[in-house]
Formats: structure tokens, C-alpha cells, sequence
């Protein structure tokens, strides 16, 4: 008996020295663009995952929280054959395990009602009191995304040809899709939606299975290096491993 009570002393205490936490939420980003045409609209689902190691049993290196997304990027066909994507990653902007943070403001200060979470040493709110604030955020209400917290924007002057991709200002639309043509909104909403599919690849026929590739050949340099090689197929779209 004794030695069960000591079996299960230590195994507790292993427990605690190696602890693996996953939280998850699926969110809805949603844009609307003004046209000469009248507003037009796209959104996308994705499902967000953070996984969180931290003990004395995990290594230095693969302690902390680190995010995984499934989904796809937000296509809005803007005029006949030309489309507008919010990727979700790109070189400048956020990515879709970011989103929540700028909508809901997530680093900012507790409420009173939090003021006895724990803060980080930088004295930001900790992971734990951000993750709680935006578990108290109600479903289906969008809320707009700030100027800080946008995905990258882009386009293509020829669908079919991945190199063809350019960057979109979310301030001058009308300098990639004609006069006219500007950003009404974006926002983002938790959701108890189904994550997207079909929806991106249904536009993008090129599209690859896998998330590494750059959307064109190396150039060989290390200067200079085009946009199409900073873009990458898993900026469109994301499936489970």
C-alpha cells in the first residue's frame, strides 16, 4: 500500500512538471467592398488551435503556446474575374491565430473583474486572462477588425497565373480593381460555423496540397526576390494534418 501511496505521489508530481493545455475557437472574418456595382462580400470560417507545453519535464525549446489554423482565406470576387483574398498569413500582417487579439483587444487592460488575473513580466494581461476575456466574447456579433490587425491583402492581374499575385492596400483598393472600388468593412465574429471548404479551391484550380511552396520558381537570388515567393500556397488554405 505504501508503495502505491509513493507510486502515485510521484506520478502526480511528473504530471504537473510536464502539462500540455489545447484551447479552440472557430471564427468567422467576414469583408465587405463597395463597387460601382453595389457591395459585394465574401467570409471565411477557420478553426483555430492553441496548444500550450510548459514543465520542468518539457524541453526549453518547445515550451510556450503556439497556434494552428485550418481553413481558408477570404475570397471576394470584387468585378467579373477579379478577386480579392485576406490570406491567412502573410509577410506584414497578421495571422488567423492573431485575429481575436486585435478584435477583442485581448492585450489590452482587464476589466475590473479581471483585475486579479495574473499579468505577464512584460505587464501585459497573461495568456490565460487573454484566452478568458475572449471565451466571455458573445457568438455571431462581428466585431471590426483595427487598421493593426488586418490580414494581408491580394489579388491576381491573371487568376489562373499564381505569379501574377499582388499585394492589395486595404486603403486604396481602387489602385488594384478601378475607380470606385473601396473597403467598407472587415470584421471578425466567433462562431459555431463549420470551418470553409471548397470555397478557395474552387477559384484557385492551381492551388497545391501542400502549405510550403512559394506560388512560383526560385529566382536563384537572395536579393530583389519577387512577391510571388513571399506568398505561399498555405496562405490560401489550411487543412488538418
Amino acid at each position: 500500500m505504501k508503495r502505491l501511496v509513493v507510486f502515485f505521489a510521484l506520478l502526480s508530481a511528473l504530471t504537473l512538471s510536464a502539462c500540455k493545455r489545447e484551447i479552440s475557437w472557430h471564427q468567422r472574418l467576414t469583408l465587405i467592398v463597395d463597387t460601382p456595382q453595389g457591395e459585394v462580400s465574401g467570409a471565411s470560417v477557420t478553426r483555430v488551435e492553441n496548444v500550450t507545453n510548459k514543465g520542468s519535464l518539457v524541453l526549453p525549446e518547445a515550451r510556450g503556446t503556439r497556434s494552428h489554423w485550418t481553413g481558408e482565406a477570404v475570397a471576394v470576387e470584387v468585378l467579373p474575374g477579379k478577386w480579392l483574398f485576406a490570406l491567412l498569413e502573410g509577410e506584414g500582417g497578421t495571422d488567423a491565430g492573431h485575429w481575436v487579439y486585435a478584435a477583442y483587444e485581448l492585450n489590452a487592460a482587464l476589466d475590473a473583474n479581471d483585475l486579479n488575473k495574473a499579468r505577464g513580466p512584460d505587464g501585459y494581461p497573461s495568456y490565460e486572462a487573454a484566452m478568458a476575456k475572449l471565451r466571455k466574447q458573445p457568438k455571431e456579433v462581428p466585431v471590426p477588425l483595427p487598421e493593426d490587425g488586418l490580414p494581408v491583402l491580394v489579388t491576381f492581374g491573371d487568376i489562373s497565373d499564381p505569379t501574377s499575385v499582388a499585394r492589395v492596400d486595404p486603403k486604396d483598393l481602387e489602385a488594384s480593381f478601378g475607380p470606385g472600388v473601396s473597403l467598407n468593412s472587415m470584421t471578425l465574429e466567433i462562431t459555431d460555423g463549420p470551418v470553409t471548404e471548397g470555397r478557395v479551391e474552387a477559384v484557385l484550380a492551381w492551388l497545391g496540397p501542400y502549405p510550403e511552396p512559394g506560388l512560383g520558381p526560385a529566382t536563384g537570388g537572395t536579393t530583389n526576390i519577387p512577391f510571388y515567393r513571399r506568398v505561399h500556397m498555405g496562405d490560401f488554405i489550411r487543412r488538418p494534418e
